[in-house]
């Protein structure tokens, strides 16, 4: 009976961990315009759970009263700050896209938090990703480390740019456009943020791009973190893909072949030249067709 006992939760613990890999790859496989509209989260129960009425519950609305404020009256639309003491402490960022304004700065972070407190109840540990906000909360000082990106969010467009030698051409021309922005994003000492533009072909006539890191990162550290997510999930995810992102509370970044964010590019690439149509085969004579015709008998 034991041993039975022992195999049946053993099962059940693999039932259990092969539920929570598939859902981990759902989640991360998301489309962009999917069967899960935003905000999306990260819940990370492993992290403990606070209880109604704690001390805990009390700062992260004590933080929520105030981060929105903040961020959106800060230049860069950024804030971080902490309430509590240990072990009821509660450190909190706070990071707008570089393209809204202050009034939806503040409204997205406010419902950042209560999503937060639905979506991931009761849970130490939250993140919130959304447009045009990201928001995390923790018992853990996660503000003392700028070049923290874990815990992040990949999307991508659930259609396929045409195979072949057309995708191939595409994908350089989306990764060229998403490393110049993101260049920009990180020599950007104000917002460390940055959008992009590139003409490409009669299909896709516009590749658009966005990048932005925490205005606290120093430029290396900037262009560090969006390399490091750049190269890690577009050969994973984004090959052949006419749009993708990658949300990171550190950094982030976003492509697609139709503009999505508020007004003009910061940058802009030249288009992109179509290659060159193969030569035409020169016309051959008549009596010299006749004859490979005749060879080939």
């Amino acid at each position: 009976m034991a041993t039975a006992a022992m195999r049946m939760r053993r099962s059940l613990a693999l039932c259990y961990h092969l539920t929570a890999a598939l859902l981990l790859l759902a989640f991360l496989h998301a489309p962009l315009a999917g069967a899960q509209p935003l905000p999306w989260q990260l819940c990370d129960s492993a992290a403990g759970n606070y209880t109604e009425g704690s001390a805990y519950q009390a700062n992260i609305r004590a933080l929520a009263g105030g981060l929105p404020r903040n961020a959106s009256a800060s230049p860069a639309l950024f804030a971080k700050g902490a309430a509590g003491a240990a072990p009821d402490a509660v450190y909190a960022l706070a990071l707008c896209r570089g393209d809204t304004n202050a009034s939806s700065c503040a409204a997205c972070v406010a419902a950042a938090f209560r999503n937060a407190q639905q979506l991931c109840a009761f849970n130490r540990h939250a993140t919130m990703f959304d447009d045009p906000c990201i928001l995390r909360y923790s018992g853990q000082d996660f503000l003392a480390n700028v070049t923290d990106n874990s815990g992040r969010f990949v999307a991508f467009n659930g259609n396929n740019v045409s195979a072949g030698a057309a995708a191939a051409a595409f994908d350089a021309a989306s990764g060229r456009l998403v490393n110049a922005t993101a260049d920009y994003a990180a020599g950007d000492p104000t917002r460390r943020f940055g959008t992009g533009e590139e003409g490409y072909d009669a299909t896709y006539p516009k590749i658009y791009s966005l990048a932005q890191c925490t205005p606290d990162m120093e430029a290396a550290d900037c262009r560090s973190c969006l390399r490091d997510i750049i190269e890690k999930f577009t050969p994973q995810y984004f090959v052949g893909k006419p749009g993708g992102r990658v949300f990171g509370v550190r950094c982030n970044f976003r492509f697609e072949t139709y503009s999505f964010f508020s007004g003009r590019p910061l940058l802009q690439l030249p288009d992109v030249l179509p290659p060159a149509p193969a030569p035409a085969p020169a016309a051959a004579e008549e009596g010299e067709f006749l004859k490979q015709k005749t060879n080939k008998k």
